[in-house]
């Protein structure tokens, strides 16, 4: 089932660096936006960059893990690490806002791959008194990119270029392909599962929906305009599907017998809305910063829109 006793550390060490980076991949852009904006243009358009990301990564998450449970959770960690390393030295060679857009839904791909698979794979390595604790320290990992992430990536953008706030995957994807393909050996035997692939591509659309919806709106088209109402109503439509989907789906992405715990859907939705505040200052706040209220460059805003 699981790694030799003697590589576990290093089965552990492949994990962590593999969270780390899918975790960090937001925060360490977030300080470089401003650099990024003003080399490749798009203003209007680098939002899509983060939303790319974390759109693709939330559609892979309870694909593959599904899939892991199926046919091997190895087989697709690995590819995970690949898809995610590919995504990245592509995002350095980008040379506008819209191929750095698709090349971060590449690596969002990648990252939903990693961050379910690399939690399970840890339950199999390790004894059952030592999950919690361990637990607790792949839990760290994403609170620590939260703050060396964005210290980071304005470290990289000062002294080097954007492109190494991508490129700096490589190596560390690179040990942790090694650390997993060579010393985690897991078991054989999987059991089977059904993936909901309705509830999957009804929450996907209508995410895409609201997204397209609220970034649009009030600049490309008016709130009133067809196009707008036409993705709310998308939007509405594919929610109720998706609704409808989990009652019916054997195994379903979410199961509603959790809003029966009010802890447990309490702090669920207290964790969105503080996600939803982290991300939203994390994107927005250095760009103002760097736009705005340094002082060095002259007329940001006419040089971040060239």
């Amino acid at each position: 089932m699981v790694a030799r006793k003697n590589s576990i550390g290093l089965v552990l060490a492949g994990l962590l660096l593999s969270i780390l980076m899918a975790s960090m991949d937001n925060t360490i852009v977030a300080t470089a936006m401003g650099d990024i904006v003003g080399k490749l243009g798009g203003l209007d358009k680098f939002v899509w960059v983060t939303s790319a990301y974390m759109v693709a990564e939330m559609a892979g998450m309870p694909i593959f893990g599904k899939l892991s449970d199926m046919y091997g959770r190895k087989k697709f960690f690995v590819f995970g690490i690949i898809v995610f390393m590919l995504g990245s030295a592509l995002c350095g060679t980008a040379t506008s806002i819209v191929e750095l857009t698709m090349y971060r839904a590449i690596q969002g791909i990648g990252a939903g791959a990693l961050v379910p698979i690399a939690f399970t794979i840890m339950f199999d390595v390790v004894a059952p008194e030592s999950r919690g604790k361990l637990g607790g320290l792949f839990g760290a990992v994403f609170g620590l990119s939260s703050v060396f992430g964005p210290l980071l990536g304005a470290y990289i953008t000062q002294y080097a270029t954007w492109e190494w706030v991508f490129y700096i995957n490589l190596p560390l994807g690179l040990i942790a392909f090694v650390f997993i393909a060579f010393f985690y050996k897991e078991s054989h035997q999987h059991q089977s599962q059904q993936i909901d692939w309705l509830g999957a591509v009804t929450l996907i659309g209508a995410v895409v929906c609201l997204i397209f919806g609220l970034e649009l709106g009030g600049k490309t088209f008016a709130w009133g305009s067809w196009q707008i109402l036409g993705l709310f109503a998308g939007f509405v439509a594919l929610a109720l599907l998706f609704l409808f989907a989990e009652t019916k789906a054997k195994e379903p992405i979410i199961s509603f017998g959790m809003f029966r715990n009010r802890v447990y859907w309490s702090s669920n939705v207290i964790g969105m809305f503080s996600g939803a505040a982290f991300i939203t200052a994390s994107v927005y706040i250095p760009i103002f910063i760097q736009g705005y209220l340094v002082v060095k460059r002259p007329t940001p805003v006419s040089y971040y829109c060239q």
